[in-house]
């Protein structure tokens, strides 16, 4: 994904191009953004963002993307953190813009919404847009307080748009996303059951997921020690004395990451086509007057990537998913668990550690996946309840380092189709 050399600071605004055939619900309606500043191109889909309420003190912020067509499923975007914003991936990652110098946006070749109806939930309150009139949610917040509010959500949103409400529904997220994706599917698989909703929630699909604390830690040791990046006595020292159950991601925070760090000194290509300063780029273009005004978004809001009021809970990070892996194998779910191969902060090597904790019987053995320029793009075990994919010359935001990769692996994934490639 190469970006221009140099943009225009100021650029027209650009009307969008209306797809969706179902007439707008009052509130859809006054949620469509007419027009982005620092567009490129006119695009050919339709864009909306606004708030809806999931109790009487939050609500929470999203951006939606419509796809192909209205009939095409559609999917939840979930950032990690915990407490980091969806518009990262929306417009960082695998959105249909990025986020450019003076205030720009450039056009992704390999958008998500190519494929899908896309929405990016900033989740939960006090992330980016979304606020609480209760301070005191701040500070207890964690894992089903977040699935939850998830949930009423996905709720609100159909009845926004009820043109979606019996589309496949999937939900996709990254990193602490490990937590909130599972999580948000157990709490609408257990509302189906007890008849409080009808969603069509077909699956999931997860990467880099921070799930174990203990197994993807160890995994982090094992993944530096087997790159080089320390020694054996430094390993053997790290294997012998540290309790990889009482400490989060061996990193110092998500945000902390940057796309030119692990991503970008692990990558293979000597030549990246990633935008280093992407994130600072989002965060200049997001605190615009005009952007905020576009996206519907309440005036006096300052936008940062991750939030500096959630103090979410540290008990639920340390905490295992295993229990609501199990579940949602038993509901009969689609569940896909990906991973950038040299992603040093939630490696594959500790996804491969609690994966083997499920004990999951494998369908088909380890085995290579070709992608559509017809190179092997990773390799992928099936197992009975879900597939496991590696993403070759990816980091921790796989369809950020990998953009072409991961669209071929997620078209295939709603498809059906993961086992043809």
């Amino acid at each position: 994904m190469k970006f221009l050399p140099s943009l225009v600071s100021v650029l027209s605004l650009l009307s969008l191009h209306p797809t969706l055939s179902s007439p707008l619900e009052p509130s859809a309606s006054n949620d469509k953004i007419t027009s982005l500043p620092g567009v490129l191109t006119s695009p050919d889909f339709d864009q909306y963002s606004g708030y809806v309420s999931v109790s009487d003190t939050r609500d929470l912020f999203y951006y939606h993307t419509t796809g192909p067509d209205e009939s095409a499923p559609l999917v939840l975007w979930l950032n990690g953190g915990p407490g980091c914003s969806s518009l990262g991936g929306g417009l960082s990652e695998l959105g249909p813009f990025f986020a450019a110098a003076n205030g720009t946006l450039v056009e992704n070749p390999h958008s998500w919404n190519k494929v899908a109806n896309m929405v990016f939930l900033e989740s939960p309150a006090g992330v980016g847009f979304s606020t609480s009139t209760d301070p005191d949610f701040y500070n207890t917040v964690g894992d089903s307080a977040t699935a939850q509010d998830t949930l009423s959500f996905v709720k609100g949103f159909l009845e926004r748009f009820p043109q979606y409400k019996d589309n496949d529904f999937w939900i996709t997220g990254e990193s602490y996303g490990g937590h909130y994706v599972p999580g948000a599917s157990k709490a609408i698989v257990d509302s189906n059951a007890a008849g409080d909703s009808s969603i069509n929630l077909k699956g999931f699909l997860v990467g880099n997921a921070w799930t174990v604390a203990e197994e993807d830690n160890k995994g982090a040791a094992q993944y530096w020690w087997t790159h080089a990046l320390n020694s054996d006595e430094t390993f053997e020292g790290i294997m012998e004395n540290c309790d990889f159950t009482g400490i989060g991601p061996l990193k110092g925070g998500e945000e902390k990451l940057g796309r030119g760090h692990v991503a970008g000194k692990l990558h293979s290509n000597p030549t990246p086509d990633y935008e280093p300063c992407i994130e600072d780029y989002l965060e200049e273009y997001m605190n615009l007057e005009s952007v905020q005004k576009a996206m519907n978004v309440r005036p006096g809001t300052k936008w940062t990537q991750c939030s500096s009021v959630v103090d979410y809970s540290y008990e639920d990070l340390l905490s295992s998913m295993l229990p609501t892996y199990e579940a949602l194998i038993d509901a009969g779910l689609e569940m896909v668990v990906f991973s950038g191969d040299v992603d040093a902060i939630v490696p594959v090597t500790g996804t491969k550690n609690w994966l083997a904790k499920l004990g999951l019987e494998v369908k088909t053995p380890w085995t290579p996946w070709t992608d559509s320029e017809g190179q092997v793009g990773g390799y992928k075990v099936e197992y009975e309840g879900l597939t496991f994919l590696t993403v070759r010359d990816a980091g921790h935001m796989v369809p950020y380092c990998q953009p072409k990769r991961a669209l071929d692996f997620f078209a295939a994934g709603l498809n059906g189709e993961l086992g043809s490639l």
